[in-house]
């Protein structure tokens, strides 16, 4: 029995050595920090004219976090069929609707400066917990309980200002592989560094500074790289690195790491988190890792561990050799000598055979006594505070935004006009030194461009030659929808870079939707005057500069236009396949209403809204009016009547039934249905042109004026991008963007 209460009491004397400091003692470390970093310990706030090595070299007061009863649950809904056409009353649960959780009640306290290890096995609930600890919890994950910075309610403008998120998958640099280290970095530094508090020298200098303080000064001008694209850069260990830096620029107070390690093999993994033990902490950052099977070296790295298992905390304490493996040794589960730490961890929490009940010990246990008691009491101090009525930002001593662009500053480093510059200048115009972008945007117009040429090569003015030119004016505008799932493809592939910088408060949706745009439209210029060049002359259409500039004006409102849907349904549709489904309908409904298949006396009542807003119907009007129409001019070869010859014999399709075709114009002629032109010409050639408008219902009423088609098509353009506004901005609002 002596015996029994000497083992009883020993875990008492080393759980005791284990508690964590109070709450108390941390402070408010945050007291009257800048809203992009440069803050003192003592809440002084560093003006404008500190140097940038100053802000760079100051310690920062580590965040301390309050988790208090916290829980995360999966949502079950009943499926889109059920949300679209049934609704339940507010407040009363639906018995088909079920939750799965994982994770339950954890109470802990982060305390700042330190390196926390967050350790279980696959499925444990790891990414959630630091999801939860850095407010990113994704749809349609719900929490339950509270986390709080410095016991108090932080709003997404101070999370953004005090912690950075790095996530485990560092693809999403390889969006923007093209990128050498030193663009990438200094692109996130020009979004994320206010405009009015640094310079873009002091920028220029704080990359730099970080770029050594991560030990990349001597890869700053090497490409990130592109696996994908067989584009090689950096090494797996320096992408963590440069992943890192992005996330360091504003001198954050804590930083999250999800799985750093993944991918790299033992050495590498190593140096990243030496580099972050001894670079970042020491400066006084609060450091949260993801970790799943550490090797000892990184293992001794970590202050405190917090081990979980089936979304419960099993273990919460110090890290190294001695507190998990006294703690484990209580519970009657000893350390063998020699073994790998981490993988006893983990292979003891795991163990089928074993009787303990992990979390229900450590429920019981002083541990987890002493994080209840720290966390009640930031919890009450918070109570305190909200009760008085001060607001977060007097109670925490900073300024009071004064008027709506004071708040925008507190989320976004720039202005509208400013983030739209950066990522033109720092992120688009790299972009052009890539020969191999540049020429797969300009190749496909002028590729499609030279096939036309090869089949509409010198169409004839006679009666085939006019229904030629007709379908050719048809395919020009139906091709431009297709061709859009181009630009949707390079649209997808960097959306999830887009999310990304869209959390992290890199710009505003607005912005990059206008970036978007702008991006496309020399490529949309270019690739419009590539295309009329080769298929204008070479098939022979009307030739006046006037019919010309305006053939080229439509190619490219089409093409940009249709870029605009693209963008607006991937933005909205992120299924996979589903957007290019959902482009390839509409744009064969489009097809069907442009006039050329079925006649607009022909389309059905319940297809006509469709045949009024279809842009690509409102293009083929301007193009038909264009070509056949007078408002461009009249060609000399009509003034002359040289384009008779088209309707004799030895032209192209003249014989047979195309003989008695080119006799229309001159039955027509004879009979008096269509009049003579504006300059008094009346030939075969100008009543083949009346006859072509006349046939597909043109020239009359709202399409009789090739201007005002164009207009009614280019209307769709402020639709689709409001559109695609509404895409980017959905995806990012839980997250207060």
């Amino acid at each position: 029995m002596a015996d029994h209460e000497e083992e009883d009491h020993e875990p008492r004397r080393i759980t005791a050595a284990l508690r964590v400091e109070s709450v108390s003692e941390g402070g408010s470390g945050g007291d009257g920090a800048e809203p992009y970093g440069g803050s003192g310990q003592n809440g002084t706030t560093t003006t404008t004219t500190t140097t940038v090595l100053e802000r760079e070299n100051s310690r920062v007061s580590g965040l301390t976090i309050t988790l208090h009863g916290v829980g995360v649950d999966i949502v079950k809904g009943g499926g889109l069929w059920k949300r679209l056409f049934f609704w339940k009353r507010r407040g009363v649960p639906d018995p088909e609707e079920g939750a799965k959780s994982i994770l339950h009640d954890v109470t802990a306290v982060v305390r700042g400066g330190e390196m926390y290890g967050l350790m279980g096995p696959s499925g444990a609930g790891k990414t959630t917990l630091l999801d939860v600890i850095s407010h990113r919890l994704k749809h349609p994950a719900k929490m339950r309980g509270s986390v709080l910075y410095d016991n108090h309610h932080p709003t997404m403008a101070e999370v953004r200002r005090d912690a950075s998120y790095v996530e485990q998958s560092d693809d999403v640099l390889s969006c923007m592989g093209h990128f050498t280290v030193f663009e990438l970095v200094l692109f996130a530094a020009m979004c994320k560094l206010p405009h009015d508090k640094w310079t873009k020298e002091e920028k220029i200098q704080r990359v730099n500074q970080v770029l050594k303080q991560m030990s990349l000064d001597s890869a700053a001008n090497t490409v990130v790289g592109n696996p994908g694209v067989g584009l090689r850069g950096v090494s797996g260990g320096e992408r963590k690195r440069v992943a890192i830096s992005m996330g360091l620029l504003y001198n954050p107070r804590a930083i999250f790491l999800d799985e750093p390690t993944t991918g790299l093999d033992s050495a590498m993994a190593s140096e990243v988190m030496h580099i972050v033990k001894q670079r970042l902490q020491r400066r006084g950052c609060t450091i949260v890792v993801t970790i799943h099977q550490p090797s000892p070296v990184i293992f001794s790295l970590l202050d405190s561990v917090i081990l979980l298992k089936g979304g419960r905390v099993v273990y919460l304490g110090p890290g190294g050799n001695d507190g998990p493996c006294a703690y484990f040794k209580y519970l009657g589960y000893p350390y063998r000598t020699g073994y790998n730490i981490a993988e006893f961890l983990l292979e003891t929490v795991t163990d089928k055979a074993a009787v303990c009940d992990f979390a229900q010990k450590f429920q019981d246990s002083d541990l987890c006594a002493g994080q209840r008691a720290q966390a009640e009491l930031a919890w009450r101090q918070w109570e305190v505070q909200h009760s008085s009525g001060s607001s977060t930002s007097e109670r925490w001593g900073a300024a009071k935004p004064e008027v709506g662009v004071r708040r925008e500053r507190m989320r976004f480093a720039n202005t509208r006009a400013g983030e739209i510059w950066v990522l033109l200048r720092y992120r688009v115009a790299p972009k052009l030194r890539m020969s191999w972008f540049v020429m797969s945007k300009l190749a496909l117009p002028i590729l499609v461009g030279g096939v036309y040429a090869t089949f509409f090569n010198n169409l004839p003015r006679n009666f085939f030659g006019t229904f030629a030119t007709a379908g050719l004016l048809f395919v020009t505008v139906a091709l431009a929808g297709f061709l859009a799932i181009a630009p949707l493809e390079d649209f997808r592939g960097e959306w999830a870079l887009i999310l990304r910088q869209r959390q992290d408060g890199y710009y505003r949706s607005s912005s990059y939707v206008v970036e978007k745009m702008v991006q496309e439209l020399p490529y949309g210029i270019l690739g419009s005057l590539g295309f009329a060049v080769i298929t204008y002359f070479s098939i022979g259409l009307k030739m006046t500069p006037y019919a010309f500039f305006f053939y080229t004006l439509c190619s490219f409102v089409v093409n940009i236009v249709s870029t605009a849907c693209s963008f607006g349904v991937a933005s909205n549709i992120h299924v996979e396949f589903l957007p290019q489904v959902v482009i390839h309908v509409w744009t064969t409904l489009n097809i069907m209403v442009t006039g050329l298949f079925l006649p607009k006396c022909q389309i059905p009542v319940w297809w006509s809204w469709l045949y009024w807003i279809s842009y690509q119907q409102w293009t083929w009007s301007a193009l038909m009016l264009n070509q056949y129409g007078e408002q461009s001019g009249v060609e000399q070869s009509v003034i002359d009547s040289t384009c008779e010859a088209s309707f004799g014999d030895g032209a192209k399709c003249s014989g047979g039934f195309g003989s008695v075709m080119n006799l229309l114009p001159t039955l027509l002629q004879a009979t008096g249905e269509f009049t003579s032109s504006s300059n008094g010409t009346s030939n075969k050639c100008v009543q083949m042109n009346d006859f072509a408008l006349n046939m597909f219902f043109l020239g009359e009423g709202a399409h009789s004026n090739m201007w005002l088609c164009l207009l009614y098509a280019s209307l769709s353009l402020p639709v689709f991008l409001c559109l695609f506004y509404l895409g980017v901005w959905r995806s990012t609002r839980r997250s207060g963007l």
